[in-house]
């Protein structure tokens, strides 16, 4: 059991940093050559604002931290959206440290995956364009993936005491992370694909 256990740690820590190395490269790449301009700092300092006001508010608390906010990683969402990836990121790197200092972590290394690494990911929903409303929500859908499997990770490595006696600590970090984050990264999808995008870009614009 010991050996299992082993094993399963070593997999977590492999594929951590493997995401992770990799998430923080794709950063760099796209944050290269970058220019803000006043107006763009200032869009991500409100959107961050919002994030983190919005994270504070758990509508479902669980017990060994995580949960379900009132929508806290929307804001990031519809700023890469509408402003652009670049400008997620940023605002997504501010958000992660801001919470970081307000809800510190348990443990050091869970600030690459839990903060940094989950709410980075979130700055890539536009990966597959924003023209067709289709391949936003599949980019969504795949950023809000990564982003929970950064938190899956994170409980895999660190959370697995809390475990029931007998389950599996995969399948315990999968189900609970997913009924937290994943719930609501799917509800924040959802707002995000009513909401009028296109008109509000437009307005941005002029």
């Amino acid at each position: 059991m010991y050996l299992l256990r082993k094993v399963v740690e070593s997999m977590g820590i492999i594929l951590a940093v493997i995401l992770t190395l990799g998430i923080f490269i794709v950063c760099i790449k796209r944050l290269k050559g970058f220019k803000s301009n006043t107006r763009s700092i200032a869009m991500i300092g409100i959107v961050a604002a919002i994030s983190i006001l919005l994270s504070m508010i758990k509508l479902v608390p669980f017990p060994q931290g995580g949960g379900i906010t009132l929508l806290s990683v929307l804001p990031v969402m519809i700023l890469s959206t509408l402003v652009g990836i670049e400008e997620g990121i940023l605002c997504a790197i501010i958000v992660a440290s801001l919470q970081a200092i307000i809800e510190p972590p348990f443990f050091p290394l869970q600030l690459p995956l839990d903060y940094f690494g989950s709410m980075v990911a979130i700055a890539f929903t536009p990966m597959f364009g924003t023209k067709k409303k289709t391949k936003l929500i599949l980019g969504a859908l795949l950023a809000g993936l990564l982003s929970t499997t950064f938190s899956v990770l994170s409980g895999v490595l660190f959370f697995g005491q809390f475990a029931p006696k007998g389950m599996n600590l995969w399948l315990y970090s999968i189900v609970y992370n997913f009924l937290g984050r994943g719930v609501e990264i799917l509800l924040a999808i959802i707002v995000l694909n009513i909401l009028p995008l296109k008109s509000i870009k437009k307005r941005l614009r002029s």
